[in-house]
């Protein structure tokens, strides 16, 4: 593929791109902070404090709009209240969204896409706002369904302890009530995720969509610690190639392209019942790691594993103080970083799983 601009290859070592992307993954810049300053955060996303939301609407008809190709929107009337303040009510819509979480026969509510109408919402938590993804339990009737959500939204908090180059989320305590009766009400754990374009944004570069990219293609210092905190969180569900979960950010006036990953729920450290790997990966759970990622120089890998060090205990306290995560998922969790840190701290062992495990510059 014929790429314009100055890339940063993948097996370049220390070339011209070193100092901005050594800064990017030691959290001490963003892309587009070198020029004019990226913007801050939208409203909605600038605090982690939990939100309460309640969507009013034909919650069964939308529940059960998952078989075409193309969903339908469904209008909700949305309320919200942020402390003390006075109850916010804002006319949206919602549509199921997704593919394995979407189908009827492995999850009973699937997936959603909050579109708040642009330009009526005034300076609501909402401003800024078009289209947001809001993870819902897959089978709210299942305590460890519920649980679930909650640790992929640990996973999002932990991706952003390290890079500013990866989705925000907010979690909510979410009441769906269904208005023509057919249902009950439910009041469930969710998260609305950030736009890719708004993170985009936050961090001066531009959301691109162009398939087929390998790896040599991209800034390879990001690109290695994202393949490394895949590896830590259990992940081989993802292609940068295909860019199946996995974003594409650029900073147009470099040239320069990242990647972002998303999508978390078919990981070891999220661990669900349903989650299997590929079979031709040939490891036998989502548990047992596998580094997909690519190759890098030493001085390279030696910086990505030193961002992993220094957020050692925010990483440990974010997994011991989010609330409803079980005591036994909060033991099994600290253990399966103790073993990747172990991998990291190592000299030995970061070379036998990590770096002689790396794939050449095409990726896949």
């Amino acid at each position: 593929m014929r790429m314009k601009g100055g890339m940063d290859g993948g097996m370049s070592g220390m070339g011209p791109g070193w100092t901005l992307a050594a800064a990017l993954v030691l959290g001490l810049t963003a892309p587009g902070s070198a020029q004019t300053g990226p913007p801050p955060a939208a409203p909605l996303f600038a605090s982690d404090a939990p939100l309460h939301l309640r969507f009013a609407g034909d919650l069964r008809t939308l529940i059960n709009d998952r078989d075409s190709v193309e969903s339908t929107s469904h209008p909700f009337t949305l309320t919200y209240q942020v402390g003390d303040e006075p109850p916010v009510v804002l006319d949206v819509k919602l549509r199921t969204r997704g593919h394995w979480r979407r189908q009827a026969r492995n999850c009973d509510f699937p997936p959603l896409m909050l579109n708040v109408p642009r330009g009526k919402v005034g300076e609501t938590l909402f401003a800024d706002q078009d289209k947001l993804k809001l993870v819902t339990p897959c089978r709210p009737g299942s305590r460890d369904f519920r649980e679930y959500t909650l640790r992929e939204y640990l996973v999002y908090r932990a991706y952003n302890l390290l890079t500013p180059l990866s989705l925000r989320a907010r979690l909510a305590t979410t009441t769906y009530v269904d208005t023509t009766g057919r249902l009950d009400s439910l009041t469930v754990q969710t998260f609305l995720m950030e736009d890719v374009a708004q993170m985009a944004a936050r961090n001066g570069v531009a959301h691109m969509e162009l398939t087929g990219m390998e790896f040599s293609h991209v800034d390879s210092l990001q690109l290695g610690l994202v393949g490394v905190f895949l590896y830590m969180i259990g992940a081989t569900d993802w292609s940068l190639r295909a860019l199946h979960n996995m974003e594409l950010v650029q900073d147009v006036a470099r040239g320069t392209f990242y990647p972002v990953a998303y999508d978390f729920d078919f990981t070891g450290i999220v661990n669900t019942a349903y989650a299997r790997p590929d079979p031709r990966l040939r490891i036998p759970s989502v548990r047992v790691r596998l580094y997909r990622g690519s190759c890098l120089s030493e001085t390279h890998w030696q910086a990505v594993f030193d961002r992993f060090r220094e957020q050692r205990a925010p990483l440990y306290a974010l997994v011991d103080s989010l609330p409803g995560l079980s005591a036994g998922y909060v033991k099994d969790t600290r253990r399966y970083l103790d073993e990747f840190f172990r991998v990291v701290d190592e000299p030995d062992r970061a070379s036998r799983e990590l770096i002689r495990r790396c794939l050449p510059a095409e990726g896949f």
